[in-house]
């Protein structure tokens, strides 16, 4: 296997060795040293597992390496015992899968060894008064290879990433907009209080879009009406050829980012160096006097140079991957002081003072909310922010962006590109990624199933193997577990003994979605995460494995047919296994009692049934041919299998008797906490609009209890649950019969937590994207009248 490591304390020093699994820790220092041509023995060398949280954590990146302190890594780092195979558990373990842009082993040098190291550690360039704009203006003039043009190289991303169209993204959009709203008309007030200018910040889980996002600032500005003419746009990144170099770990933030601001607007693809190379060579060695203020009043001054006449200038300021700035070690910072908070005060102070006619608009985009919240902080009145509503794309926005580019449109066709898709769980970097190594492949409808096949591997490889490794598989159940049981946290809750809420969110393991009760939140996680636990053997306790394999039935009955069917026409045969999916959550955290109201979380519950709770057992879809009725027996017969046979009043197992449409039932039977009575609960779900409204629930009702199975004691209580019956319109004034539960169409997402992901989780039907049969089944009129109405849709 290939292993890539890194020298700690040497800049760009990464290099890959080729060593066996069964190979031991020994053989690897020896492959290291005869690599780097070392002079002295490989038992000298150190090596460190590159893992963050003694192993537990995720792979580092070499810019995560590259402001390692070596006094440091035995404290934060497991080391390789010598003697350990690779393969062993507390090393690599056998199922590990190297990934790109991760470093496996940290090298320390013996002490003493003196091996070639990047020196340059303070500014080389020449003096400059960076008080007088004229005289900055000056220099970086003398260094653009065209004086004329600034900012040519505005994108971050490549054009091939920005080539599909940005969905799901709507409401961030206008989140975004308000808060650069409040900065400018707080800016044409008196006023000082940056709480009046809140900063956006796009956050979540690594590949959710934040880039994009900065990417967007003219979808932005579209939303604000602001003329474009009078904005220019800049993102400010620290990663790709601008990690942070040594020279700025000496100088205050305040004075490297100013220095990164200008040289991304005057020089970047627009002089002779690249970023570090000029950093280390030409940045002026009285550079860490600069203050912002300056660094922006020289960009008004070169703006102004070309937009006579114009009277409001904007300039929207992007900020990549933050979390980045809050690693750097700079002499201007305090003990104790977050360097990335004084970089935001400083940009908020810069807000307040109108020293420019230069309006600023900045965003902030990167993985760990906690450090940059200002929630999370002490003196949070320094500065706002807010967190814009990122989330997971659903299915359908998925399909949108694919064929937004004819280029990848013709790729729908295949089922198993869709499947793919489904699969890959709305992370759009991951998406984006797996259509263009298929667009490297062939051309829609000549690609063959063995490169899609592939295609799919090396993106869920790279991407959901390396999510995969950053905790232990108890721990990846426990948070998929959270994230389907409909349970909700607070982000200083406890998620175990080791880690807070705040920190997965903040590691990129999860997104917490604010709901509508104050500071609670929904957890929510990649669909992968399930289809990845579902096919894992690696389950400790029965509740786990109970866990797994309900999710197992999921990909089975349900994810297996998704495009040979139409996904709504699977709602029911999901809702059976969501039940068990639900159930077997619960138990894995701990569980084992719940209410009616935290079993069925957004339901809308009849109030005699609010203070019941249940006692839960680890459960399974069971598929039989009964129906839910008089002549129902105890004991029923599994489908195709008449030999299986459960006591579904017992067993755990979630009946239901077929796959979709009228006459399918789903009903499962668990016992009252207290008086240890039967309670079971028939699941009745109506497709049509109109065809059952709350009026029709009593009579519903009365028809259940009319053929309730004739072996069931007076003692059992029959709850009958409507799913996505009406519009929430038609509750606001209605009072829910006894024994009963409602799901409408707006509470699904909140009962169905993670799975409401999952396209077979609603029956409607999308008339822009469905088949013919679909669009007909749900028109009304003569035959002749559907057909036109289908053919124009």
């Amino acid at each position: 296997m290939k292993l890539f490591c890194a020298i700690v304390g040497v800049a760009e020093s990464a290099f890959s060795v080729r060593v066996d699994e069964s190979d031991t820790v020994h053989d690897l220092k020896k492959a290291i040293a005869d690599d780097q041509k070392y002079d002295f023995a490989a038992s000298n060398l150190q090596l460190f597992l590159a893992k963050k949280d003694k192993g537990k954590g995720a792979w580092l990146t070499e810019e995560d390496v590259a402001i390692l302190r070596v006094d440091l890594v035995s404290q934060d780092y497991k080391q390789m015992k010598s003697t350990l195979k690779l393969d062993n558990d507390d090393i690599f373990g056998k199922s590990f899968h190297p990934g790109e842009d991760q470093v496996h082993v940290l090298v320390v040098i013996p002490e003493g060894i003196d091996i070639e190291r990047n020196r340059v550690t303070v500014p080389m360039g020449p003096v400059v008064n960076v008080s007088s704009c004229d005289d900055l203006l000056a220099f970086l003039e003398s260094e653009m290879t065209n004086k004329e043009e600034t900012m040519s190289n505005p994108h971050i991303l490549s054009a091939e990433s920005l080539q599909f169209q940005l969905v799901g993204r709507e409401d961030a959009i206008k989140a975004a907009a308000n808060c650069f709203n409040r900065i400018i008309k707080a800016g044409r007030g008196i006023g000082s209080d940056r709480t009046d200018r809140p900063i956006p910040v796009c956050s979540g889980i690594s590949g959710l879009g934040k880039t994009r996002m900065l990417e967007e600032s003219s979808t932005i500005f579209q939303e604000m009406r602001l003329d474009p003419k009078s904005v220019v746009r800049l993102i400010v990144p620290y990663y790709n050829g601008y990690s942070p170099t040594p020279v700025e770990r000496l100088m205050p933030i305040q004075a490297s980012f100013s220095w990164r601001l200008l040289y991304r607007f005057f020089l970047d693809n627009n002089c002779a160096l690249p970023f570090a190379d000029w950093i280390e060579s030409r940045l002026p060695s009285n550079g860490d006097k600069l203050r912002l203020s300056k660094a922006i009043n020289v960009i008004e001054r070169k703006l102004r140079q070309s937009a006579q006449g114009q009277e409001s200038l904007y300039l929207y300021l992007g900020i990549d991957d933050y979390q980045k700035i809050e690693r750097l070690s700079t002499s201007g910072a305090n003990t104790g002081t977050s360097i990335l908070r004084q970089l935001v005060e400083a940009i908020a102070g810069f807000l307040c003072k109108k020293s420019s006619g230069l309006v600023v608009l900045p965003m902030f985009a990167g993985t760990d909310l906690g450090i940059i919240a200002s929630g999370s902080i002490a003196n949070s009145s320094y500065y706002v922010t807010e967190r814009l509503p990122m989330t997971l794309l659903t299915l359908g926005q998925v399909v949108t962006f694919v064929e937004s580019n004819a280029k990848f449109a013709g790729y729908l066709q295949d089922n198993q590109v869709q499947n793919h898709l489904f699969a890959l769980g709305g992370v759009p970097r991951w998406v984006v990624e797996y259509v263009l190594n298929l667009k490297m492949c062939s051309e829609p409808g000549t690609i063959t199933l063995e490169s899609i096949g592939k295609c799919f591997k090396n993106v869920w490889t790279k991407y959901v193997d390396a999510y995969m490794e950053s905790m232990t598989t108890q721990q990846l159940v426990r948070l998929s577990a959270f994230a389907v049981s409909g349970r909700q946290v607070r982000q200083q809750d406890k998620f175990d003994k080791k880690f807070k809420w705040s920190k997965l969110r903040d590691s990129s393991l999860c997104l917490l979605n604010p709901s509508s009760t104050p500071k609670d939140c929904d957890v929510r996680v990649p669909y992968a995460l399930l289809q990845s636990i579902a096919s894992s053997d690696d389950m400790t306790s029965e509740a786990e494995k109970c866990f797994a394999a309900a999710l197992s039935d999921m990909e089975k009955l349900v994810d297996s047919e998704l495009f040979v069917r139409e996904p709504w026409q699977s709602w029911e045969i999901f809702g059976a296994c969501f039940y068990a999916v639900r159930i077997n959550a619960l138990l894995v955290i701990g569980r084992s009692t719940v209410t009616l109201e935290e079993l069925l979380p957004g339901a809308l519950i009849a109030d005699n049934m609010c203070g019941i709770s249940v006692k839960l057992s680890p459960s399974r879809v069971f598929q039989c041919n009964e129906q839910f009725g008089l002549s129902t027996p105890k004991v029923v017969s599994r489908k195709n299998h008449l030999s299986e046979e459960t006591d579904w009043t017992s067993s755990g197992s979630i009946i239901v008797n077929g796959v979709d449409g009228e006459g399918v039932d789903i009903f499962f039977a668990l016992k009252d906490a207290l008086s240890g009575n039967l309670i079971v609960f028939v699941d009745q779900r109506k497709r049509r609009f109109g065809a059952f409204q709350p009026s029709s629930a009593k009579e519903h009702l009365r028809q259940l209890r009319k053929h309730r199975p004739r072996f069931l004691g007076k003692d059992t209580r029959l709850v009958g649950g409507v799913m996505n019956c009406v519009a929430p319109s038609n509750l606001q004034t209605y009072v829910v019969p006894h024994d009963c539960f409602l799901v409408t169409r707006d509470e699904t997402k909140r009962f169905h937590g993670t799975l409401a992901y999952h396209p077979a989780c609603s029956p409607l039907v999308p008339i822009y994207s469905a088949n013919k049969t679909a669009l007909m089944s749900v028109l009304i009129g003569s035959e002749a009248h559907k057909k036109k109405l289908q053919k124009k849709l």
